[in-house]
C-alpha cells in the first residue's frame, strides 16, 4: 500500500516541479514498500540513495526556478533544502558504517518524516511560491531548461 498519493492540491503550478514531486513521492514509497522486504538493508541503502540524489536535482531545479520568479523567501527555502539533504546524508553514511543497525533506522519514525517533511515542503513551502511562480514565463523557461548536469557535473 502506498504511503502517499498525489493529488492536484500538492500542484505548485510549475510543471517540471509537479513531476519531481511525484517522482519524491514514488521513491518515498518505495523506501516504505522496502521496509516490509526480505533485502531490506540494501534495498533500504539503494532507496535512500535515490531519495538523496532526487531532492539533490529537484531542490536545484527548484531553487532556479524560484530565483527565475524571484520568490522573497528563497533563502529560507534554500536552507530547508540542505537540512533535508544532510539528513538524508547522515542515515546513508550509519548504512555505509553499520547496515544491520541502520536497517533498524527505516521505521515508522524515519517514514513519518519523510511524509510529513514532503507533505510541508509541497503544501506549504510550494503553495508559498506558487503565486510567484505560476504564470512566470522566467520561471517555466528556468523549469524545463534545468539539466541534471546543473547539479552533479558542476561540482
Amino acid at each position: 500500500m502506498a504511503l502517499m498519493q498525489w493529488n492536484e492540491k500538492m500542484s505548485v503550478g510549475v510543471i517540471e516541479l509537479d513531476a519531481d514531486h511525484k517522482e519524491l513521492i514514488k521513491v518515498i514509497n518505495q523506501l516504505g514498500a522496502n521496509a516490509e522486504d526480505e533485502a531490506r538493508r540494501s534495498a533500504t541503502r539503494q532507496s535512500l540513495f535515490a531519495l538523496l540524489r532526487y531532492a539533490e536535482y529537484h531542490f536545484a531545479r527548484e531553487e532556479k526556478v524560484m530565483a527565475a520568479c524571484q520568490y522573497p523567501d528563497i533563502r529560507e527555502h534554500e536552507l530547508e533544502h540542505r537540512d533535508f539533504v544532510e539528513r538524508i546524508n547522515r542515515l546513508h553514511r550509519r548504512f555505509d558504517e553499520g547496515p544491520e543497525e541502520a536497517a533498524a533506522i527505516v521505521d515508522e519514525a524515519l517514514l513519518t518524516f519523510l511524509q510529513d517533511w514532503l507533505k510541508h515542503h509541497i503544501l506549504i513551502e510550494g503553495m508559498a511560491y506558487r503565486p510567484h511562480a505560476e504564470h512566470s514565463p522566467a520561471a517555466r523557461e528556468a523549469a524545463k531548461s534545468f539539466k541534471a548536469s546543473e547539479v552533479w557535473w558542476s561540482r
